[in-house]
C-alpha cells in the first residue's frame, strides 16, 4: 500500500470514529426532546434543559460508553477478519501474559503517568489559563460522578479497548503499510492527541499515543498496546489516592518526596523502554496479497 492511500485509509477510520460519536449525540438530543414532550415539560426553556443535559458530566460519561460500544463492535470485528485472512506473522501471545512482560508493562504505565504530570506541570506554567479549562474539564471524570465500579469500568477497561481498536490496530497499523515506524506512529500519535479535544490532554496522549504504537509494533498485537493503556489509567487513580493519603505530611517532605519519584519515574522509564524491547524481538509483519485495501 502506497503512502498517498495508507493515509487516505487512516482518515476514513478517522472520520468514522468522529462522524459516530456526533451522530449518537444528536440521537441522544432528539430523545430527550421527545422524552420531554411526552411528559408535558415541553417548553419554551427547553433549549437551556437540554443545553445543561449535554454539559452534564453523566451524559458525557454515557455517550462515551455508547460510542465506545459501537466502535468496539464495528472495528473489532473488522480487526478480527483482517488479521486472520491477511496478517500471517505471529503474536506472542504467550510472552505478553507472562509474569515478567506484565510487571514491565505496570511499571512503563507507572513512570508514563509521572512523565506525563511533568509535561502538565509545564504547561500549567506557560499557559495557564487553559490548564484550568482542563482542570475543569478533569472534574467531570472524578470517580465519584458515578458508581466507582461504572466509572473505572468506562475509563480504565472500556474506552482503552475502543481507542486501541482506531488508533493502533486500525490507524497506526494502516499507516504502518505506507510509512516506516517513526512517521506512521509520529501521525497516529498526533491524532490520537486531537482526538482528546483539548490541549493539555492532546500533549501528553500524542506522546502516549506514540509509545503505545511502539508498544503494537514490537508486539504485534492490540493485546500488549490495550494492557499498557489500561495499566496507564487505573494508575492514574491509585496516583490520586496516594497523593491524597500522603497530604498529611509536611509539604517540604512531600515536594521532596514527589521530586524523587518524578526524577526515578524518568530515569526508571527509559531503562524499562529498553528493556521491552529487548524482550520483544522485532517481527515484520508479512500479509497474504490484498484483494480489498481497506
Amino acid at each position: 500500500m502506497n503512502k498517498l492511500k495508507s493515509i487516505a485509509f487512516a482518515v476514513l477510520y478517522l472520520f468514522i470514529t468522529v462522524a459516530a460519536q456526533f451522530l449518537l449525540a444528536i440521537v441522544l438530543g432528539v430523545q430527550m426532546m421527545l422524552f420531554g414532550f411526552l411528559n408535558g415539560t415541553l417548553d419554551r426553556d427547553l433549549s437551556i434543559q437540554i443545553q445543561e443535559q449535554f454539559e452534564s458530566n453523566q451524559f458525557n460519561l454515557i455517550l462515551v460508553a455508547l460510542v465506545n460500544l459501537i466502535l468496539i463492535a464495528g472495528f473489532g470485528t473488522w480487526y478480527v477478519l483482517i488479521r486472520k485472512e491477511r496478517d500471517v506473522s505471529p503474536v506472542p501471545y504467550r510472552k505478553i501474559l507472562s509474569a515478567k512482560s506484565l510487571v514491565f508493562t505496570a511499571l512503563l504505565a507507572v513512570c508514563s503517568q509521572f512523565a506525563c504530570n511533568i509535561i502538565m506541570v509545564v504547561f500549567q506554567m506557560i499557559f495557564p489559563a487553559v490548564f484550568a479549562h482542563y482542570t475543569e474539564l478533569m472534574e467531570g471524570l472524578d470517580i465519584h460522578v458515578l458508581p466507582a465500579w461504572a466509572m473505572l469500568f468506562i475509563v480504565a477497561v472500556w474506552s482503552p479497548l475502543a481507542e486501541e481498536l482506531v488508533f493502533r490496530a486500525m490507524v497506526f497499523r494502516t499507516l504502518r503499510k505506507g510509512f516506516s515506524f517513526v512517521p506512521a506512529a509520529i501521525i497516529s500519535g498526533v491524532a490520537f492527541g486531537v482526538y482528546h479535544m483539548n490541549w493539555v490532554q492532546g500533549v501528553y496522549a500524542a506522546a502516549l499515543g506514540i509509545l503505545l504504537a511502539y508498544t503494537y509494533e514490537k508486539t504485534n498485537s492490540l493485546l500488549g498496546c490495550y494492557l499498557f493503556h489500561l495499566a496507564f489509567n487505573l494508575s492514574s487513580y491509585a496516583i490520586e489516592a496516594l497523593q491524597s493519603a500522603g497530604s498529611a505530611l509536611p509539604d517540604v517532605v512531600m515536594g521532596l518526596l514527589i521530586l524523587v519519584i518524578h526524577g526515578v519515574s524518568i530515569v526508571g522509564g527509559g531503562f524499562l523502554i529498553w528493556r521491552y524491547s529487548k524482550l520483544y524481538a522485532k517481527k515484520e509483519i508479512v500479509e497474504h496479497e490484498e484483494i480489498r485495501e481497506i
